[in-house]
């Protein structure tokens, strides 16, 4: 008696369920098991973070790499251009300053000319220059008003004076004080240098209106000729000195004659 076969299997089997001899173990029954998933897809958190670093690595390789074409993308950033046209403001800022004014230029011409009879005295050893001059001058032409300390001193040109005992060379002096302290006016504060160099001290002949000895107030004023024994008809190059003698302050001031 042979073994009863299952009608609904291939697989001729035997009474224990076995596959009879010669015949291949059945596949099992029930669900196929789930595929093992990768380590990628159990740990998506570190792969995308792992591919953010792996981006930005790239990225700066590129960038460090670039040449040429990386200078030329920076060159014409938004930032760069922003930079340039300040740049370019500011130097066209400098040339409109530096370039003169018209209107400005006639009015500090305008102002040269007003004060062309005023030496200027903010600094020492200002003005034209003459033998023997001093550092520490303040020099003027002769008519110049001379403001030196709040001093102010005019000189007129040298010129020949009264020469009944022989010839004499006279500049009328006018001195305010400017200052305020009392100031020791004196003619003998006065010297000539004539064109050989010589200093001659002021006398008392040439003018009937001689400079006096005098103390001025603060805001007082007084006018004057100092007259030396000289004889200019001969012309050259002459200059009236004034340093006061009792003022332990104040520079010598000098008045260039041209005659």
């Amino acid at each position: 008696m042979t073994s009863p076969t299952n009608p609904a299997s291939p697989f001729p089997s035997s009474a224990a369920g076995t596959p009879a001899p010669g015949y291949p173990m059945p596949p099992a029954s029930g669900p196929a098991p789930e595929p093992k998933r990768s380590w990628f897809a159990r740990h998506k958190i570190l792969t995308g973070i792992g591919a953010f670093v792996a981006v930005g690595i790239v990225a700066s390789a590129l960038n460090g790499g670039g040449g040429a074409g990386s200078s030329n993308a920076a060159a014409t950033s938004p930032a760069a251009q922003s930079i340039a046209s300040i740049a370019s403001q500011a130097t066209a800022g400098q040339d409109s300053a530096a370039a003169p004014n018209p209107q400005q230029q006639t009015q500090n011409d305008d102002a040269s000319k007003a004060d062309a009879g005023k030496a200027d005295t903010g600094k020492t050893g200002s003005g034209p220059s003459f033998h023997g001059k001093q550092s520490s001058d303040v020099v003027g032409n002769a008519g110049d008003t001379i403001d030196d300390d709040g001093i102010q001193v005019t000189a007129t040109a040298v010129s020949a004076g009264d020469a009944t005992l022989g010839p004499t060379a006279c500049s009328t002096i006018t001195i305010t004080n400017g200052s305020k302290n009392t100031l020791d006016v004196n003619a003998l504060d006065f010297t000539l240098q004539d064109p050989a160099g010589a200093i001659s001290n002021s006398g008392f002949m040439g003018s009937s209106n001689h400079l006096s000895a005098s103390k001025l107030i603060a805001g007082g004023s007084v006018s004057g000729d100092v007259c030396f024994d000289a004889d200019v008809s001969a012309g050259g190059q002459y200059v009236l000195l004034y340093k006061p003698t009792l003022s332990l302050f104040g520079h010598r001031r000098a008045w260039i004659n041209n005659l």
